[in-house]
């Protein structure tokens, strides 16, 4: 009304716009890329058990309650594993999710690069072609990969590499294989008479080989597989085993020359 002012101490609401679905979905997107990349970057030990975040106490414990009755056949019902038994070993999921993690990136971590060492090492006494070879350890590697989901959970952990207790695990790991890995190619190049580049050394060599191969590893997960290409593809790419063959020769010869 004309003349009417407001009451002296209180302040005029404004009236909230009405947000759009297609704005709160453009905030939603944003909010959540957001909170993927601070988890990303957190390295405070609340963040350790992220990726293992959907594996709760009570499915481990039905579980292991079933494991241990498959061990003991005709002993009848296996004894439940409770929470009171399980709650002194862990307080909280959070601490099983973490240890679960680290035992999983134990010993017994990357199968399928322990089996690659042993097939180089056999090969490598052998008189077929160093293009051949590695073409045979490409293409065994990538289809036990690809068999092994646990193999794309190791690779999960690499978001957590921030954080000093999983960089340490990780890197365990790496020195297990390293010396495999060396120890074969060592090999290798005893028998071909070769020696690393001037500049380079062996595990130059390995620490570009596991880059490469688990980067295949990867690619591997998304690839239709050898002749069906993605309908956007411009054209059909050569099989995954045969590229990566390939990309390891040219390692091979990029990294070592004639012993002379």
């Amino acid at each position: 009304m004309p003349g009417k002012t407001a009451t002296p101490g209180t302040t005029k609401k404004t009236r909230r716009t009405r947000r759009s679905p297609a704005e709160t979905r453009s905030l939603m997107l944003e909010a959540g890329v957001e909170l993927v990349r601070r988890h990303a970057a957190d390295s405070s030990d609340q963040a350790l058990a992220g990726p293992l975040a959907h594996i709760r106490l009570t499915e481990v414990a039905r579980l292991a309650t079933e494991i241990a009755a498959d061990r003991q056949p005709g002993v009848g019902p296996a004894q439940p594993i409770t929470t009171g038994a399980i709650y002194p070993l862990w307080p909280t999921q959070a601490d099983y999710q973490t240890e679960l993690m680290f035992h999983l990136l134990g010993p017994d971590a990357y199968p399928e690069d322990r089996d690659a060492v042993a097939e180089l090492l056999a090969l490598a006494d052998t008189t077929a072609p160093v293009e051949s070879i590695l073409t045979t350890v490409a293409a065994g590697y990538l289809e036990r990969a690809r068999a092994n989901p646990l193999t794309y959970v190791y690779l999960t952990f690499y978001v957590l590499g921030e954080h000093p207790k999983v960089r340490e695990a990780a890197q365990g790991g790496y020195r297990q294989l390293g010396i495999g890995y060396a120890a074969a190619l060592e090999r290798l190049l005893a028998r071909e008479g070769r020696r690393p580049a001037p500049g380079r050394t062996v595990a130059d060599f390995v620490v570009a080989l596991l880059a490469v191969l688990e980067g295949f590893c990867l690619r591997a997960r998304v690839d239709p597989g050898p002749g069906t290409p993605p309908p956007d593809d411009p054209a059909p790419h050569a099989p995954l085993p045969e590229l990566l063959g390939a990309t390891l020769t040219a390692l091979w010869n990029s990294f070592t020359e004639p012993a002379g």
